[in-house]
């Protein structure tokens, strides 16, 4: 009874121990064809080889800057889940001015779909370079991003997307309201000497907003109404305060055989998107938005 037993015993020991060797066998495969995927995608990096960088991260196509590399120490090998392993490395990059950086660096790895022999990153930690972004920038004061809470670079980008929609939004909003509320109020024009054009205008801002260095555009037309050049200009390189108006010149060295003109103000997209992102905010705004996005939803179904 008691050799039974031992027999018993013996051979569940026996496969068990086949199992465990049968696991870390299976784990350490996947860590050397993660570790090879991480060599080969950090060696693309260093030569700018951007067809085989998007071959090993397929998601890295959406994202607009990553760090370079002139060399990296794989630092630490992880198994995770549903058999998928993080590598971290030490990535370092000089640059043409000669300062060099160094990034902790995490890519997250699984086998791919038709080929368990080839391991594609998925996500990562620490290889996008946002801090200068203005979409970044934007994200973090409205509240979008929380900097406090460590996110891969694929849920960096989800939130970028989201402030991405905000902005744009808010753009086109105040857009709208500059077209409508800052106007060219008075303004005339004198066909000079050799074909020249010169006049002065007063622009009044009824918008809410203070505009930085406002553009106008002027527009020439013959006697028939064809378009025969433009010209343009600032309106002022200072700002121009919510209810304030500015008074200004201008001069077009040559229009032809001009006859009338068409003046109007330039809001420049870039322009509004800057004075967007630069404004102070409390944090909360994200969330507002969505909330009020989540209302106009409503609304639209009923």
């Amino acid at each position: 009874m008691k050799n039974a037993m031992f027999i018993k015993k013996s051979f569940q020991l026996v496969i068990v121990t086949i199992l465990v060797v049968c696991i870390i066998g299976c784990s350490n495969k996947r860590k050397e064809l993660a570790k090879k995927t991480t060599i080969e995608f950090f060696t693309a990096i260093k030569n700018d080889d951007k067809l085989k960088i998007i071959d090993l991260y397929p998601e890295l196509k959406d994202i607009n800057s990553y760090y370079k590399s002139d060399e990296c120490f794989i630092k630490e090998i992880k198994v995770l889940f549903d058999k998928k392993i993080s590598v971290t490395v030490d990535n370092s990059f000089t640059n043409t001015f000669g300062k060099k950086s160094n990034q902790t660096i995490t890519l997250f790895l699984k086998p791919d779909e038709n080929n368990n022999d080839l391991f594609k990153i998925y996500d990562s930690k620490g290889l996008t370079a946002y801090k200068e972004d203005d979409i970044y920038i934007y994200a973090v004061k409205t509240g979008c991003i929380d900097k406090n809470v460590v996110l891969t670079d694929q849920e960096v980008e989800e939130k970028l997307g989201k402030a991405r929609y905000m902005l744009f939004y808010y753009t086109f909003a105040i857009g709208m309201e500059l077209q409508l509320n800052v106007t060219v109020t008075s303004w005339d024009l004198e066909l000079g000497y050799g074909n020249s054009a010169n006049g002065k205008g007063i622009v009044k801002n009824n918008s809410s907003f203070d505009i930085p260095k406002l553009k106008y555009k002027i527009t020439y037309f013959d006697r028939n109404n064809n378009e025969v050049t433009s010209d343009g200009g600032y309106v002022t390189y200072d700002i121009l305060k919510a209810g304030g108006s500015k008074s200004f010149t201008f001069y077009t060295s040559y229009v032809g055989n001009a006859y009338r003109a068409k003046i109007g103000l330039d809001f420049d997209i870039d322009m509004i998107t800057k004075y967007i992102v630069e404004k102070d905010y409390n944090g909360n705004e994200f969330e507002k938005f969505q909330e009020q996005e989540k209302e106009r939803k409503e609304k639209e179904e009923k």
